[in-house]
C-alpha cells in the first residue's frame, strides 16, 4: 500500500502526513511539457471533472468512485497504481504534500476525521449567542477545489454523508480560534488525514 509510517502530531491528537515529497518538480510543479499531460492541465481536468458531476452519482457513489474517475480521466495514475484497494484501505493517491502546499485537484484520504465548530457572537444587549455545527469523515476520500486561509477547504466529495450525490463541502484541517468584530469562532480537529498531489501515468 505504499508508505504508511509519515506521519506527525499536529494537535491534540490529530495526525496528518507531513513529509516533503522528493526533491525536483513534481505535480503541479513539473514543467508543463513533460510527459504526455502537464500538471496544472492534469489538475484543471480534475477538479472540472467533479464539479462537472455535482448533484449526480459518479459510479457506485462510492467516494472513491468520483476520485478515480477524476483522476484516470485526467491522466494521473489512481490509487491502486500505489497499492492493493481494499473497501478500507488508507489509500495513495500520488505524493504527499502538506497543507501549506495543498492546491486544487489534490486528494485528501481520511480516518477518524472530525471537526466542530463553535462560533459565539457578542450581541449588542452584552448578551452572548453561540451557534455549533461539526462535519464528520469516518474513512472517506475527497478532492480539493479551493485552499482558503486558517485551515479551511473547500472539497468536491460523494457519499458524505452516506448515499448523498456529489457535492461542495468546506472543511477544516486546522485547529484555531478566530476572533473577527463581534463573533469568536473556535474549530477543533481530530483524526487523521492525508494530502496527495497526483501524478501523471
Amino acid at each position: 500500500m505504499g508508505e504508511f509510517d509519515g506521519t506527525s502530531q499536529i494537535d491534540d491528537g490529530t495526525l496528518a502526513r507531513t513529509e516533503s515529497p522528493l526533491p525536483g518538480p513534481i505535480g503541479l510543479d513539473a514543467p508543463s511539457g513533460s510527459g504526455t499531460h502537464s500538471a496544472p492541465a492534469m489538475s484543471v481536468k480534475i477538479v472540472g471533472y467533479a464539479r462537472r458531476q455535482s448533484g449526480t452519482r459518479v459510479g457506485n457513489g462510492e467516494c472513491f468512485t468520483l476520485a478515480d474517475r477524476a483522476l484516470t480521466g485526467a491522466g494521473a495514475k489512481s490509487a491502486s497504481d500505489f497499492g492493493t484497494v481494499t473497501r478500507d484501505a488508507d489509500y495513495v493517491w500520488g505524493t504527499t504534500v502538506a497543507l501549506a502546499d495543498l492546491q486544487p485537484g489534490d486528494v485528501v484520504q481520511f480516518r477518524g476525521y472530525r471537526y466542530d465548530r463553535d462560533v459565539t457572537i457578542q450581541n449588542s444587549d452584552g448578551s452572548t449567542t453561540t451557534e455549533s455545527d461539526f462535519q464528520e469523515r469516518p474513512h472517506h476520500t475527497a478532492i480539493v477545489e479551493r485552499v482558503g486561509a486558517n485551515g479551511a477547504v473547500t472539497v468536491l466529495e460523494q457519499n458524505a454523508p452516506d448515499g448523498s450525490p456529489v457535492r461542495r463541502s468546506q472543511l477544516f484541517f486546522t485547529s484555531t480560534t478566530i476572533d473577527e468584530n463581534r463573533r469568536s469562532t473556535t474549530i477543533k480537529v481530530q483524526g487523521t488525514f492525508w494530502f496527495y498531489r497526483p501524478q501523471p501515468r
